[in-house]
């Protein structure tokens, strides 16, 4: 087992960082039990770092880090659901997933996170037939703040004096509240393939027309191009092996189109660097990339190449989930836009929207209700601070009540929290009993946990 003092650890943005006493790096669950009860013999916090691709403080910690880097074999992969260590990252499961023509109903579109890191923080794609990654948890082996291991499943149930509660409920997306994850169980359906359609429309027509494309297509989303009022929608459905094994027939994209693809990081990175400098070039950046790069086409893959792609380009972001009763996801996504318009300010593309099913995690943004997400990002910004574009998009957030991503930015207060997470107390009354001296908390998740 490596371990390290004075250990520097930086997130995959360069926005967090921290200086820890001790780093672990374990290779086995019987050495991660020996830090557990060595932090609690001295007191000490623990945190775990995944890949650090969350842009909030969740993962710091200046006592106590540990990384599962070493601790990521697969298990398991079974006909219907795949067993693997809490520390895989997330394109290693994907290709044993591949070969074992396994797949997820659906993807975060990132795949460098850890799995228990992109559970933990509630990673989601984008459909309203589909939830979180976390609600593909059939079984999470864990090790609690005593240093015993405890495994749960759906019906694992704790009890609180006369108060039972579902304790999958709160670990599905626990923020690594609740202890270690050493192994998880997740439950797969077969590969399958999609026919991807897209293209380019204004702003008011994607916003009159947002909620029909979420309703046709199992899979929707799009990016609002800042500046441009243009929005480029990707629009999926699946289909059969035979249409996929005839795809040549379908596909729209042509070898220019790919090549730009495949130059996009590499032409866009100075630009992004020269106007964190100067912002003004900001909008001429976002109209030469939705017209160079962004251009109509029709994609034919299998889930993981149409749902996941790669990401280079660093970057710091916030995502906002809003109840789409009344409209006020729409209410919300015009303000953001006409307040973003009328302002100083100016914004990398993409603004991200994406839709989830309502789902049973306690601290998930879409806690009992449909919900739209809006995600904005600053693209090569490695600042400790906050952008002041980033700060426009929480002020228009809180007046809808939206309801934060945990691994991203956001400025909520406790009191805020407890008024938009309806489960939110639960899960403090669950974690208080089952980690009562906070072992795993850190600075950041005690202001709100």
């Amino acid at each position: 087992m490596i371990k390290e003092n004075n250990y520097i650890w930086d997130n995959w943005a360069g926005n967090q960082s921290c200086l820890a006493e001790n780093y672990f790096e374990p290779e086995t669950e019987e050495q991660i039990i020996e830090i557990v009860q060595l932090a609690v013999k001295n007191k000490k916090k623990i945190r775990v770092v995944g890949s650090g691709h969350s842009f909030s403080p969740i993962a710091i910690s200046d006592e106590i880090l540990i990384s599962l880097k070493k601790h990521r074999k697969l298990i398991a992969a079974n006909r219907d659901s795949i067993t693997c260590q809490g520390g895989m990252y997330l394109h290693e499961l994907y290709t044993i997933m591949k070969t074992n023509q396994l797949s997820f109903p659906n993807f975060g579109v990132i795949n460098k996170q850890t799995i228990s890191g992109a559970l933990a923080t509630g990673t989601h794609g984008s459909g309203l037939t589909h939830k979180s990654l976390s609600a593909q948890i059939e079984k999470l082996r864990i090790i609690t703040a005593s240093g015993d291991p405890m495994e749960i499943t759906r019906d694992t149930l704790w009890k609180i004096n006369d108060k039972e509660f579902n304790l999958w409920e709160a670990a599905s997306i626990s923020l690594g509240l609740f202890g270690i994850v050493t192994e998880v169980t997740l439950k797969c359906e077969p590969l399958f393939y999609l026919k991807s359609e897209e293209s380019v429309i204004d702003f008011n027509e994607f916003l009159e027309s947002m909620d029909d494309y979420a309703r046709c297509y199992e899979y929707f989303k799009a990016w609002w191009f800042p500046h441009t009022d243009k929005v480029y929608l990707f629009k999926a459905k699946r289909i059969e092996k035979d249409q996929y094994n005839k795809k040549d027939q379908w596909i729209q994209y042509t070898e220019e189109q790919k090549k730009r693809d495949i130059e996009i990081d590499i032409l866009t990175t100075p630009l992004f660097v020269k106007s964190n400098h100067n912002p003004s070039i900001i909008p001429e950046i976002n109209s030469y990339c939705l017209n160079y790069f962004f251009t109509p086409r029709t994609k034919i893959g299998n889930s993981f190449e149409i749902l996941v792609h790669e990401e280079t380009i660093p970057m710091v972001v916030s995502e906002y989930g809003l109840s789409m009763l009344n409209n006020n996801h729409k209410k919300a996504l015009k303000e953001f836009r006409d307040t973003l318009e009328r302002s100083e300010q100016k914004i990398h593309f993409p603004i991200d929207l994406r839709y989830t099913a309502a789902e049973d995690s306690l601290l998930s943004p879409s806690y009992q209700q449909n919900t739209f997400y809006i995600g904005m990002c600053v693209r090569e910004y490695r600042e400790k601070k906050t952008h002041p574009s980033m700060q426009l998009f929480f002020e228009v957030m809180k007046k809808y009540n939206a309801r934060p991503n945990w691994g991203k930015l956001s400025d909520l207060s406790k009191i805020a929290l407890e008024e938009i997470f309806p489960g939110i107390n639960d899960f403090r009354e669950l974690r208080n009993n089952m980690d009562p001296n906070g072992i795993f908390l850190n600075k950041f998740l005690k202001t709100f946990l």
